[in-house]
């Protein structure tokens, strides 16, 4: 059974030494545990390609810096509509900003959940949303009235705080919804037990659900101050 260090008595002097030596490292902005690059694993979702597993795409991906990392947030700061990365380190740069340039013709939607204040929290964490949306293939069935067409796909996301190592995406919840141009609607079920419907959404926009019924839609974002881009050597 461990004892409490008053019960010790002094540490060791070589111990003493050490805690010294690692507290004058971290003082200093140095690691413990440096040299360790950044991995990137792809959800391959049921590819029996890769065998139904996590794809580590890594040096692919070009995020693989030996930053010694430490947080990561997810936010579409741009606002274009496609995510992008913040990354806090232990080491010097002490953040990276990784912008998505990806260019695609793909679709998405962001939501904002704002509880009641009563039954729900106002940043309604907990909320649970399905984006109900029909694919190009569910859009031509059902024109020709096919009993048989498939059913609107169904996207989740739940409403989270610290969800990560000493970061926090944010609320704002980005689906990316491919190729699909149509949602049929939206449902939210609040924490204080409430499930509500909405509807009448277009791709590519960002809206604020209100527990009380009402939808608005978000402006475009005004323009960030300008980052200068770079072009960081990456390691073999």
């Amino acid at each position: 059974m461990s004892q409490s260090r008053d019960q010790e008595g002094d540490l060791h002097p070589d111990q003493f030494r050490a805690n010294n030596a690692l507290a004058v490292m971290l003082d200093h902005g140095m690691s413990i545990s440096g040299n360790e690059r950044h991995c990137v694993f792809l959800n391959t979702g049921k590819d029996t390609r890769a065998g139904e597993k996590f794809a580590c795409v890594s040096a692919v991906s070009g995020l693989d810096f030996p930053d010694d990392g430490r947080g990561v947030s997810v936010v579409d700061w741009d606002g274009d509509g496609a995510q992008d990365l913040w990354v806090s380190n232990r080491n010097a740069p002490r953040i990276r900003y990784f912008r998505n340039e990806t260019k695609t013709d793909n679709h998405y939607i962001a939501l904002r959940l704002i509880g009641d204040g009563k039954t729900t929290a106002r940043d309604a964490v907990g909320a649970r949303v399905e984006v109900f949306l029909e694919s190009e293939a569910a859009n031509k069935q059902s024109k020709k009235e096919d009993k048989t067409k498939t059913p609107a796909d169904r996207l989740i996301k739940t409403v989270h705080i610290g969800q990560g190592f000493l970061s926090q995406s944010s609320r704002w919840l980005h689906f990316g919804l491919g190729d699909a141009d149509k949602i049929s609607k939206v449902t939210v079920r609040w924490p204080g037990g409430d499930t509500e419907e909405y509807s009448d959404f277009a791709v590519n926009q960002r809206y604020e659900i209100h527990q009380d019924g009402s939808v608005v839609l978000v402006p475009p974002r005004v323009s960030t101050p300008q980052l200068p881009a770079s072009s960081p050597k990456l390691p073999e």
